[in-house]
């Protein structure tokens, strides 16, 4: 990929070494990625955000993932698990994407990248010159793996690749060989997220299991006694965590913990599409004997159920699952199901929490789809009994967010899923759409907010930000109904669009009218400009955010310029090669806003290399895993 360097006008320079008067911005920007700062060659982003805004989690990435590294579902849509090869990927950008470029993108996704930023192909890989991508996942059994997702916070966060697993392979274990992720970080420093085993190299390199949750130090385990194929290699994915003090009695100073569990394999291993391109595998040969010297085993995959991990439960490692699957059991035909708790709070100061996140639903085919889980009226007995395995039914009621469902009133599918990704206090439930048919160009993922039985779809009529066919991600929302993710800011087609954070105003929030100017929408770039072209601000562009505290205080990614860009306008240029980095954002009440111009007369372009700029923006592209 090619990065186009702008070569300005005489009249925009002019415009640019005007003298600026700076101003207290809304937002200061600060480097984040602070015990290792990415090089040329590494990306970087802000997951996650404490409370009191003293601990911020982040990833430091080499190349891009291929398959998000924490989803129990790639893509919300590969029910049947035949997403495994270049051919695969290409398959889905094309049906879903609808780049012009998608040979491109699928190069990138399944190849990874050179250190320079260039995509590679088939023979930069085999030359050993890539870094990232799907292959080289699936090819570690013979050649090992290197950590391609390193996380942080005051020190590196690592518990399976420095504690081991429950059940590890025989072999040395490799400590620098696993992926982590952070999805939540409290006030102490605890990180709640999820991690692949590390490998261990015996004849071969074979892993434990795929992804695990984790809670600090604690490897959440999927439930006991389903099977020994799950005991051993079934998945867990920690989306975060939530005190039950509210529960009063024996639940005072517990912890839940939720995200998903294996429950039940995989429908139809037999089938050779869900094999990994160019492995000679048999992934039934896993079915009832899970062996880390079957290199199947790598690659078995799961029916994940949404699930709950509670302190002072009788096996507190183990997970719960919380509910059943809408149709009975853990298929539709050759399909498998899938179900994962993605956000949790205490909606108007109730004493049981309410939850939010995903299954999948038959509905003339089988669809990823947004719910909320309701606490049951005898919760706290209801829980105590799960705790010690004598619960009689689920603590939980899962119902559909209503009004974005799948098919319209004629039967025709209107969207390709809906996700839950987050709710706060106030009974404020965020997520997106994946529209079905395209729209200006574009398979529009959209943000929808929900409150009780009232659902909006976000458009123009909510702000500017959200024109029609844009694309955005709902990453997490605060308790004073402050919605941040990122969104399109241009409008093309055939190609990834450019995107910056934002943060939305939802319903009556607090600082609606004083420090946003009753404006609902602002792309966080506006409110991190404070006038002056020459001071550190103007290093900084926000490309996405992905968590957001109570004080207004986001995690994000930015696009950084250590010479600092050559004015204030929003896509104002640098003279040396930008970085993707992680930042903290911290919010000044009494801030001006002084909107970003554009840059809009004809320019001319001339080819530099794109770096991990380009990366940057694949990797997180879809990335809206992130939480309170």
């Amino acid at each position: 990929m090619q990065f186009n360097t702008f070569k300005l006008s005489a009249i925009a320079l002019a415009v640019a070494s005007l003298p600026t008067i700076a101003n207290a911005a809304v937002y200061s920007v600060e480097r984040a990625d602070t015990v290792v700062g990415t090089s040329s060659t590494e990306s970087s982003k802000a997951t996650a955000i404490s409370p009191d805004s003293s601990k911020v989690g982040y990833e430091v990435l080499s190349g891009p993932e291929g398959i998000d590294y924490s989803q129990e579902l790639p893509f919300y849509i590969d029910n049947e698990h035949f997403i495994n090869s270049w051919n695969d990927l290409n398959s889905y950008c094309d049906d879903n994407l609808g780049y012009a470029t998608c040979g491109n993108w699928a190069d990138e996704q399944w190849y990874g990248l050179k250190p320079s930023g260039e995509i590679c192909d088939s023979q930069d890989y085999d030359a050993n010159v890539c870094q990232g991508g799907l292959k080289s996942e699936i090819e570690a059994w013979d050649d090992g793996y290197t950590s391609n997702s390193k996380a942080y916070t005051a020190a590196r966060v690592n518990p399976f690749g420095i504690n081991g697993v429950s059940t590890p392979p025989t072999g040395t274990k490799i400590e620098n060989s696993t992926n982590v992720i952070i999805n939540e970080v409290d006030d102490s420093g605890n990180v709640v997220g999820v991690s692949s085993s590390p490998y261990y190299k015996d004849l071969h390199y074979a892993r434990a299991f795929k992804i695990r949750g984790f809670n600090g130090s604690t490897e959440l385990l999927p439930p006991s006694a389903i099977s020994t194929v799950i005991t051993t290699i079934g998945q867990t994915n920690a989306s975060g965590a939530i005190s039950l003090d509210p529960l009063g009695g024996i639940f005072v100073g517990e912890t839940l913990t939720f995200g998903s569990a294996s429950v039940a394999n995989m429908v139809d291993p037999a089938d050779s599409n869900t094999w990994p391109e160019d492995v000679n595998v048999n992934l039934s040969t896993c079915s009832t004997t899970a062996s880390y010297d079957n290199q199947a085993c790598q690659y078995f995959q799961f029916a994940n159920q949404a699930s709950a991990w509670v302190t002072n439960f009788s096996d507190p490692s183990n997970a719960r699952a919380i509910t059943n699957f809408p149709n009975g059991t853990y298929r539709s035909g050759d399909e498998t199901a899938q179900a994962s708790v993605q956000g949790a709070s205490f909606v108007n100061s109730a004493t049981s929490p309410t939850l939010v996140g995903f299954s999948t639903y038959e509905r003339n085919g089988f669809f990823t789809r947004a719910v909320k889980f309701t606490p049951i009226a005898d919760f706290n007995n209801c829980l105590t009994a799960l705790g010690n395995g004598t619960a009689t039914q689920n603590c939980w009621t899962m119902d559909l967010i209503p009004g974005i469902d799948i098919r319209n009133g004629n039967n025709d599918l209107v969207y390709s899923y809906t996700i839950a990704t987050d709710i706060n206090d106030n009974g404020n439930a965020i997520g997106v759409v994946k529209n079905y048919n395209a729209q200006n160009g574009s398979y529009a993922e959209n943000v929808f907010v929900n409150k009780d039985s009232t659902t909006t779809v976000l458009g123009s009529s909510q702000s500017n930000l959200f024109f029609y066919g844009y694309n955005a991600t709902a990453a997490s929302i605060n308790n004073e109904n402050e919605l941040v993710g990122k969104v399109d800011v241009e409008n093309v087609q055939d190609r990834i669009r450019r995107q910056r954070g934002y943060i939305y105003l939802n319903d009556n929030a607090q600082y609606l009218a004083t420090t946003f100017n009753n404006t609902r929408g602002w792309l966080l770039d506006d409110l991190t400009n404070d006038g002056n072209a020459f001071g550190e601000a103007n290093k900084y562009r926000i490309a996405e955010a992905f968590d957001i505290n109570d004080k207004g205080d986001i995690a994000a990614s930015a696009f950084y310029c250590s010479a600092g860009y050559s004015s204030t306008a929003q896509n104002a240029l640098c003279s040396v090669t930008e970085e993707l980095v992680a930042v903290k954002l911290t919010r000044n009440n009494s801030g001006s806003i002084t909107p970003r111009t554009e840059i809009n007369e004809p320019v001319k372009r001339s080819g530099a290399s794109f770096g991990l700029v380009g990366l940057g923006l694949l990797i997180l592209g879809g990335l809206w895993r992130r939480k309170k």
